[in-house]
């Protein structure tokens, strides 16, 4: 199986050229300086899209057909949808109006490369969000959605900016010849993910007699210097590693570190432990997770891949994927990077980015075509 990752690129880019050109028509509207500070593209479980639509009471959709058909859902939090209502003096007209014109702003990158215009239907208010996603394009149990974060200067607010193409009008609107671009072999990538985020949750679960509350996987395509933007600032503690063999590659296994030594408290009973101890228990907990990880893809190839020693690391999230993101930047434009997040309980947060190098993209859709085959069996 093949998929061509210049393809993903190039719609990777479209997309960040889209929230940029979003947060420039905001700035128009508002006379106030606007900015994206998230652009990336997700390919995401059906099951899981909700969790990209944004939680804020303050939600609208806007449809659009055309060139290119899908909708787009706008979560406004409280002191965004504040400011913009005083700047534009527009009382309750004014959060459909900003989702009209950052919708259009959007999808006016798109119309520039067809041959056709893409014509926006006038913002309705979420008040069902199983409508919104069941009414959302799905193929082969996956989604693409386009996320960008608009920030408004001065408002200390932002605007959760979800695009979902149809995903169907989507492919024909990229693909040069079929090959090229493949919403079924993007789809068992997808599987592949999911496959993954299992092994990482029976692990962690083992290691920590903590069973998995929630977990949500899925792929994101970003340009190499947007990578450190898929994690927040908060405190992590954990290990980054890198892989050789059929797919060379580097893993970050990073805890949310709700406050210092919190990490290495599920591991050892003691309180206070010894810093090298717990730093210890930590590199072991991210290198067990890390191997069971890569167990999942190497055993599909009857191979084994072998992972380096772990690096122990402590930093705000995206201080620890610049680092990675730095490392990529001579290879590759566009990075897929697997994403799973699994909480064990209130007190663990696990983030697995792994980052398959680009040069190893057969690969990594042979496992991926042979995950997908297993699962069938399975069913």
């Amino acid at each position: 199986m093949r998929v061509d990752l210049d393809a993903v690129a190039s719609f990777s880019r479209t997309g960040d050229q889209g929230g940029e050109c979003a947060a420039d028509s905001l700035e128009t509207l508002t006379g106030i300086t606007a900015h994206c500070s998230l652009t990336r593209t997700a390919l995401v479980d059906a099951d899981e899209l909700s969790t990209f639509l944004g939680e804020s009471p303050s939600r609208f959709t806007v449809g659009f057909d055309g060139a290119l058909s899908g909708r787009a859902v706008l979560s406004f939090d409280d002191a965004f949808a504040t400011g913009v209502a005083e700047e534009l003096s527009m009382g309750d007209a004014a959060l459909p109006e900003v989702s009209n014109i950052l919708t259009s702003g959007f999808v006016d990158v798109w119309a520039e490369g067809a041959d056709t215009t893409i014509d926006i239907e006038p913002p309705s208010e979420v008040t069902d969000e199983d409508a919104v996603v069941h009414d959302a394009a799905v193929v082969d149990d996956c989604a693409f959605v386009f996320e960008s974060q608009v920030v408004l200067s001065g408002s200390g607010g932002s605007c959760r900016f979800a695009v979902i193409p149809d995903v169907e009008s989507f492919a024909d609107y990229l693909a040069t010849d079929e090959d090229a671009f493949s919403v079924g072999n993007l789809s068992a990538y997808l599987r592949m993910t999911t496959e993954s985020a299992a092994t990482v949750e029976s692990h962690l679960a083992a290691m920590t007699g903590v069973d998995a509350d929630t977990v949500e996987s899925h792929i994101d395509f970003v340009p190499v210097e947007r990578v450190p933007s898929l994690l927040d600032d908060a405190a992590y503690e954990g290990a980054v590693f890198e892989s050789e063999g059929p797919v060379d590659s580097v893993i970050a296994i990073l805890f949310e570190e709700v406050e210092p030594g919190s990490v290495a408290d599920t591991m050892l009973d003691e309180s206070d432990p010894d810093p090298e101890l717990a730093e210890s228990a930590v590199a072991e907990l991210g290198n067990v997770t890390a191997s069971g990880f890569l167990d999942k893809w190497a055993n599909t190839l009857e191979t084994t891949i072998d992972v380096s020693t772990p690096s122990h690391v402590r930093d705000d999230g995206r201080a620890v994927l610049d680092t990675v993101a730095a490392a990529y930047g001579q290879y590759a434009d566009t990075i897929a990077v697997v994403n799973t997040t699994v909480s064990l309980g209130t007190e663990l947060t696990c983030r697995v980015c792994a980052f398959p190098s680009p040069e190893d993209a057969d690969t990594v859709g042979q496992i991926a075509e042979q995950l997908t085959d297993t699962a069938g069996e399975h069913q």
